[in-house]
């Protein structure tokens, strides 16, 4: 008879981009899936495993997994979530490092007069311009800048986009690329861009924390944006503010993470 394991969980959001987060051993994906799924489990848009540091001065290492199974090598919203968790429950604060598939990110603690966590501020590390890429879907040719944050991001300036126009483009785009590839909507508004992200193996999200930062570096790219500035990256469900340094050695980010409950689960 097997034993009924019962999985106690953390759930957080950036911006309405949710995760469950639970500290490791690393469980398979099927079950993964069973989590993140929003009729018969917790539902979330990815699980974080909360592992031991792999480099010295780090506090944890974070393990994400999509809500298809498969492994994120990076998400801004989920480190700024994790950074928020070990204030909550390990009592860190200031500077928190984090070991992640797409290298170690420095997490900073913006707490307001109460002392509660307002936002978390990351060091996202460099980016990588990786030039442009066409890409034919329904009877379009879209031409997209490709970026890496750690993971591959297709950026195409829109004038308008929408959830709606992202779903029907998103899937086939995702798909076009070998090992998938997350596909953002922008549309840069002065110092600001209006932005949309399919994320890969996730889907429609209310925000992406690596797609804001590859959309401001698509946009600098472009010269619609200035280096070093602050830049608010709108997306559906709030703002992130990044800013990228002229040469992409640096990009940061700063953005919201809110807890919303703990609680147990036979998944």
């Amino acid at each position: 008879m097997m034993r009924r394991v019962t999985l106690r969980f953390w759930k957080y959001h950036g911006l309405g981009n949710d995760f469950v987060l639970v500290d490791g051993p690393l469980m398979d994906p099927a079950r993964a899936r069973r989590i993140c799924d929003r009729r018969r489990g917790v539902g979330a848009d990815g699980v974080v495993t909360i592992l031991p540091p792999r480099s010295p001065g780090s506090a944890v290492e974070m393990h994400i997994y999509n809500p298809d199974g498969s492994v994120a090598e990076m998400c801004g919203n989920a480190v700024r979530c994790l950074a928020r968790h070990l204030a909550d429950t390990r009592g860190l604060d200031g500077r928190i490092r984090i070991d992640t598939g797409a290298g170690t990110k420095e997490c900073t603690l913006h707490r307001g007069p109460d002392r509660e966590v307002e936002a978390v501020s990351v060091e996202m590390g460099p980016a990588r311009f990786e030039g442009e890429q066409e890409f034919r879907v329904g009877g379009e040719s879209l031409r997209a800048v490709r970026v890496s944050m750690g993971n591959p991001h297709a950026v195409l300036f829109d004038p308008s986009p929408s959830r709606e126009r992202a779903a029907a483009l998103g899937p086939p785009i995702e798909r076009a690329v070998p090992g998938g590839v997350n596909v953002g909507f922008a549309r840069p508004a002065g110092a600001a861009i209006d932005l949309v992200v399919w994320e890969r193996g996730a889907g429609l999200t209310d925000a992406c924390g690596t797609g804001a930062c590859a959309a401001a570096v698509a946009a600098l790219r472009r010269g619609e944006v200035r280096a070093g500035a602050p830049i608010e990256v709108r997306l559906p469900g709030g703002a992130l503010v990044v800013s990228v340094s002229e040469d992409l050695s640096r990009v940061t980010m700063r953005g919201p993470a809110v807890r919303v409950f703990a609680g147990e689960a036979s998944l």
